[in-house]
């Protein structure tokens, strides 16, 4: 037996621990069909109790080599797959490239074997390869032996007593597989997958597909430019991030949260040939890189998901008008009775597939949901558990509904609240806490975190967007800042030797306006172990004027506001920001701009005022358990490993 060592640090691995199952499987079945398997199926062997004790994958795939296990095992981010785009014999796509799809397993058990037979010079020779999560660098691979077996690999993993896969075991898991495997499949008729006993088949589920139009920037505009594939489904599937593909469709990478509708059941695949040839860095670092095409993608997604649910709401209620079972008076426009109606429409929309077909059980329903709205909304949900039928997460969806809010407009509002003052309390613990802060990386986390949190400068930036000649002029000037400094559009050059990001000082930058006025923001954030001083501010000062005398502004009607943030400054520019008649923190003002210097202590203590009057009316406290768990669950990619996982007795 031989020991390989991973070429690629421990704690680098040990983020793939904490990869969603699902997402797990997927790579393992994508390893699979990478190796040319036409079959493949997973299996989860439970125990006599039900609970699933072992995770197993097995493809009749070409196998692993003795010599590929040597090579392939210890490689990582430059394996065989990174120079090309086909499996051998280019029979097929190939979809990985970087090593990382058996890293992935590490998230399901804590012992992982790959037998895998492959021929050799006309022979089959089985190879094993073994690792524990808890020496995940250290591969086992025994010595090959000879057999009468057919080519093929099969993955084998132990599950520890009393961890439970929810998300594996789920009614939903099969058709969650099926939703990142879609494309391929389709592409690839001839090819079987089989999840826990269930066949594959994206074309049981899928209700309808359409390509959406992108309000794209110039320099993605081309004969192949980026579009997002909208797949809607006609079952529920739990997992809905958009899916970044190549341009076949072939998912690479999720980004961003969940999309959540209680309607619509779908998946957004942006798809873009430049994708192609990205690292998995490089895609995890797309906020940054490619933040005009993700905000295109998710208007187009935005925009098509509610033009949706009101077409299939319309469809609900005329079919109830249809059938003479609508309850309400449509030209009635007392306020209270057309807040009753929508919210009649949405629970009927949500629950239509669980409504009774025909007949009188279909009108007592009807009847009861929106007598329940008239009288007491609270008691629809006993209503719904008595007389519908509805899978979990539709009464999960009618509950958040009925129990939040009855307008959709207060639903949206509230979640921003407290979704900022989660964020606030968050960006808090990490700053405030010695240990976080040493371990919180600027470029890759804490940068990616701000810039979808622009609300913290004015509330005119959140739904800003960086400009395309807004970037020329900034990297034109960059110089006046020093050698460290980088765009936030340019960060994905950005890393060590070592392939991990470097310690830059970041600028992000937008721009809004109309034709009266234009204001645009440029943040140059500061690493917290920088403490801000003359030179600093200094530099900034000289940085602003060059951008405003450039010739492409100087005369046009705009105001700029530079902010340099820091976790500490010197006293030595406390005059400089502690100006008579001037706003703290404001160091040179000037008709065309402003130069700001901010601590986060003082950033985060302003956002916090101004949600002050909306915190006590909704009786809310970002506790330090609230606020962790927020980080989680909507910065998980973003936040220090050591907050990944929740202590033991939590």
């Amino acid at each position: 037996m031989t020991e390989v060592l991973l070429s690629v640090g421990a704690p680098k691995i040990r983020q793939f621990q904490n990869k969603k199952p699902i997402a797990a499987v997927a790579e393992l079945v994508w390893n699979a069909l990478d190796a040319n398997a036409t079959y493949v199926e997973v299996k989860l062997e439970r125990t006599l109790a039900g609970a699933v004790d072992q995770i197993i994958v097995v493809d009749n795939g070409e196998g692993i080599t003795p010599s590929q296990a040597q090579e392939s095992f210890r490689e990582y981010g430059d394996t065989w797959k990174s120079s090309r785009t086909h499996t051998a014999g280019r029979k097929r796509i190939l979809h990985g490239k970087n090593g990382e799809g058996r890293l992935f397993a590490l998230a399901l058990g804590d012992h992982l074997t790959w037998n895998s037979v492959a021929a050799v010079d006309g022979q089959s020779l089985r190879t094993k390869i073994s690792v524990s999560r808890n020496r995940p660098t250290v591969w086992n691979i025994d010595d090959a032996v000879e057999t009468v077996e057919s080519p093929g690999t099969t993955v084998t993993i132990t599950v520890p007593q009393g961890k439970r896969h929810r998300a594996l075991e789920s009614t939903e898991a099969p058709d969650n597989l099926t939703a990142r495997l879609a494309f391929y499949l389709r592409a690839y008729p001839g090819i079987k997958v089989v999840y826990d006993g269930v066949i594959l088949d994206p074309t049981n589920i899928i209700q309808g597909i359409v390509d959406l139009h992108l309000d794209l920037p110039p320099e993605y505009i081309s004969e192949a430019s980026p579009i997002v594939t909208f797949v809607e489904w006609n079952t529920r599937i739990t997992d809905r991030k958009l899916l970044v593909c190549n341009a076949e469709g072939i998912a690479l990478a999720e980004h961003g949260e969940d999309w959540h509708d209680a309607v619509v059941s779908f998946t957004p695949y942006l798809r873009w040939r430049g994708f192609n040839e990205m690292s998995g860095e490089d895609l995890h670092m797309l906020t940054m890189s490619h933040a005009p095409l993700l905000y295109a993608a998710e208007q187009a997604i935005r925009k098509h998901v509610s033009k949706r649910r009101a077409e299939i709401s319309s469809q609900v209620v005329e079919q109830l008008k249809e059938e003479g079972l609508y309850p309400y008076d449509m030209t009635e426009t007392r306020p209270t009775q057309m807040v009753e109606r929508q919210m009649f429409d949405l629970v009927v929309t949500v629950a239509r597939t669980a409504l009774p077909p025909r007949g009188a059980p279909r009108q007592l329903s009807v009847n009861l949901i929106q007598a329940a709205l008239e009288n007491d909304p609270s008691d629809l949900h006993n209503i719904l558990d008595r007389v519908l039928t509805l899978s979990p997460e539709e009464r999960a969806h009618l509950g958040r509904l009925i129990d939040d809010t009855q307008l959709s407009n207060i639903v949206s509002a509230t979640n921003t609240i407290v979704e900022r003052l989660n964020f606030i309390g968050g960006l808090r613990k990490l700053l405030a806490d010695p240990q976080l802060r040493q371990e919180l990386r600027e470029v890759d986390q804490l940068h990616p975190m701000i810039a979808r949190n622009l609300w913290l400068f004015g509330e005119e930036w959140t739904l800003a967007r960086t400009e395309v000649g807004l970037t020329a002029v900034l990297r034109e000037h960059l110089g006046h800042l020093g050698d460290e400094i980088a765009l936030e559009a340019e960060l994905d050059k950005v890393v060590r030797e070592d392939g991990r990001s470097g310690r830059v000082d970041i600028l992000l930058y937008r721009g809004v306006g109309d034709e009266r006025q234009n204001e645009r923001l440029v943040v140059e954030l500061k690493r917290p172990t920088v403490k801000v001083g003359r030179t600093e501010l200094d530099q900034v000062k000289s940085y602003a004027r060059a951008i405003v005398d450039d010739p492409q502004y100087r005369g046009v009607k705009c105001k700029w506001k530079f902010v340099l943030v820091t976790y500490e400054y010197d006293d030595s520019i406390n005059r400089d920001i502690r100006q008579r008649d001037k706003p703290p923190g404001l160091a040179d003002d000037q008709e065309e701009y402003g130069v700001w210097v901010q601590s986060w202590g003082e950033i985060l203590d302003a956002a916090e005022r101004k949600l002050s009057f909306f915190r006590k009316q909704l009786d809310y406290e970002a506790t330090d358990e609230r606020v962790t768990r927020y980080l989680r669950e909507s910065h998980q990619e973003f936040i220090p490993e050591s907050l990944h996982a929740a202590p033991a007795d939590e």
